[in-house]
């Protein structure tokens, strides 16, 4: 046991000291950003590389193609949210001090992520307006719940402020319930045992993940027992109340406006960039 203690306190307050470090909080912002813009960057190439050996497919594209093409294009934006989120975060005032917490954020980042290495299900154009749909009610939800929540967005359980405007005057984590709604939308692409495996994996690490931000929260803000009692911990008791939460004022509205128009300006830029690729 003295032994053990020896060498755990050493290690103990190294990481702490690290905690405190500037330039150890930027490192750890650049492992998810990297990962994801490779896992991106693969995908990508690879739907590049289909259009290049067989152009004749999106020369004069049915409303199938179409569609599945604007469900692949949501899934990248998804996934180019998670690579950009954690670089504009403020730094965090108080932490989680176990590391299977810290384990387990990484692989709720991750684990939709690693929906690009499975095979994807034979095209289906009832499947494919699903996923649309969900995917681009989820990821226009996580943009604007992203701008609510600001530089304090966070992957491990941390704190920098207490928000409570917006989706999270209803919801204590609407971010992870959105981000969900997102790999419900990814995995009905794939429609596999995989596939559903990985979105079990997904959504109990997101509920992990929640209950271990709780712990620090608790600790950070004292304010935050009575933010907890007045509202759900990630299902809305009230659905309207929460949709509603989106546009319930001028900024809200101004947001989703925002985000909305960005997603239609990237679909149309994707579409001219293909057209260019199969001629």
């Amino acid at each position: 046991m003295a032994i053990t203690n020896f060498f755990l306190l050493p290690l103990g307050d190294l990481r702490r000291r690290l905690d405190q470090s500037l330039i150890y909080d930027w490192a750890m912002r650049c492992p998810v950003a990297a990962y994801s813009s490779f896992i991106l960057y693969g995908d990508v190439y690879g739907f590049c590389q289909q259009v290049l050996q067989d152009p004749s497919m999106f020369e004069r594209p049915d409303d199938g193609m179409v569609i599945a093409m604007l469900a692949r294009i949501s899934q990248w934006m998804f996934v180019v949210l998670l690579s950009i989120q954690p670089l504009f975060r403020l730094r965090p005032i108080a932490k989680s001090e176990a590391i299977s917490p810290r384990i387990a954020a990484l692989m709720a980042v991750c684990a939709p992520l690693m929906f690009l290495q499975l095979e994807r299900a034979p095209p289906s154009l009832g499947f494919n307006l699903l996923t649309v749909f969900i995917s681009l009610l989820a990821n226009i939800m996580s943009v604007v719940t992203v701008s609510f929540l600001g530089r304090s967005f966070s992957v491990m359980p941390e704190a920098r402020q207490l928000v409570q405007s917006g989706p999270y005057a209803v919801v204590r984590h609407p971010l992870y319930l959105c981000e969900m709604l997102a790999t419900v939308g990814v995995a009905l692409q794939y429609r596999s045992l995989p596939a559903v495996g990985l979105l079990i994996l997904a959504s109990t690490l997101q509920v992990l993940r929640a209950r271990w931000e709780e712990g620090v929260l608790t600790q950070a803000f004292p304010d935050f027992i009575a933010y907890r009692s007045q509202t759900s911990f990630l299902i809305p008791r009230d659905p309207l109340r929460f949709f509603a939460s989106f546009v319930a004022d001028f900024a809200a509205r101004r947001r989703l406006t925002f985000v909305v128009a960005f997603m239609v300006a990237v679909l149309v830029v994707m579409a001219t960039v293909l057209q260019r690729l199969v001629a």
